[in-house]
């Protein structure tokens, strides 16, 4: 062994450019003993940083547990990645590590087609909505949903950066909670859990008992309510409800929820009640349903003012593509 003195000359040498057959010839000592002092030179002058959280192992069974859930056609959360790996570790850190290694976090894209009868149908409305002046902040939003116990189709996953998700639709029958939900300008969601099939004496049972109480009390008089065009919704009986209740409706083109600010809302709801992955039963599906909810309304109320503000950017570019479909 050399002393601290000698491996000291020995550095100083190397840093003036001495080859290490000198600096072996010099200090009388074999040209591997220099090498070796070297080389613990070089280790001991890397500075370490603080421990990494996850190591190379986990980070290798992380790209597997995200490849292989793409492949099944699995939703891979950092919640779910936590739990399998079983890391103690924060859901920033692994969204970290994620994105290091080259993952995003993408939304489930939604595909369909729109006629180009159904493109006029958008274009006239949006011309009507510009001619008529709409005032926005006067339009009550609605819709209904399914949310099934294993997941809906609208959620967000992580995904190699060069892959698009999927979603591939069980043939199996899932149980599941049809949701009717309405949201105001004020950014409050309100929602009631529709029971069996659905017709229009249901449908308007929930409008007049639970909607228009609330409309009443949060909106001024003069709102406009929106609502699709399906069967239960267009029938003459509900038409002739709405007129004796003195109610505006939108005029609503078909195919279009890109121009629904409530859809933008499911997807949020979505992201919230399947953090955790499926549920177990109805129970459990209907308790996260209203803590989705909760924590919606407490949260969220701004997120939903901006949808607001999105819409006459909306209208105009339906009017700009010729009734294309948006990606909102």
């Amino acid at each position: 062994m050399y002393n601290d003195i000698i491996k000291k000359n020995v550095i100083e040498d190397r840093k003036k450019y001495l080859s290490m057959g000198k600096i072996a010839t010099k200090h009388h000592m074999p040209r591997s003993s220099v090498q070796r002092i070297l080389l613990s030179a070089g280790k001991q002058k890397k500075k370490r940083g603080p421990k990494e959280k996850i190591n190379k192992n986990d980070k290798r069974r992380l790209k597997s547990i995200v490849n292989s859930n793409f492949g099944k056609n699995i939703k891979t959360s950092s919640v779910n990645i936590i739990a399998e790996l079983g890391l103690d570790v924060s859901r920033s850190t692994v969204c970290r590590n994620l994105k290091t290694l080259q993952y995003d976090y993408k939304a489930l894209p939604s595909i369909f087609q729109i006629s180009r009868i159904h493109k006029e149908k958008r274009v006239a409305a949006a011309r009507a909505y510009v001619t008529d002046n709409i005032d926005w902040n006067k339009v009550i939003f609605s819709d209904e949903k399914l949310f099934s116990l294993h997941g809906c189709d609208s959620y967000y996953t992580w995904v190699c950066s060069n892959q698009s998700p999927y979603r591939v639709r069980k043939h199996i029958r899932s149980s599941g909670l049809m949701v009717w939900a309405m949201v105001l300008p004020s950014g409050l969601l309100s929602y009631e859990i529709m029971v069996g099939k659905q017709n229009t004496a249901k449908y308007i049972d929930i409008i007049a008992k639970f909607a228009l109480p609330i409309i009443k009390l949060e909106m001024k008089p003069g709102f406009i309510f929106q609502q699709d065009n399906a069967p239960i919704h267009s029938s003459k009986k509900a038409k002739k409800f709405f007129h004796d209740s003195h109610v505006t409706l939108l005029n609503w083109p078909p195919y279009s929820p890109d121009i629904n600010v409530i859809e933008n809302v499911w997807q949020m709801i979505s992201n919230i009640l399947y953090k955790d992955g499926p549920m177990r039963n109805l129970k459990e599906l209907k308790n996260q349903l209203h803590s989705a909810v909760t924590i919606f309304n407490e949260e969220k109320r701004d997120y939903v003012k901006n949808l607001y503000g999105s819409l006459p950017s909306r209208i105009c570019d339906i009017l700009q593509t010729n009734g294309a479909r948006l990606k909102y």
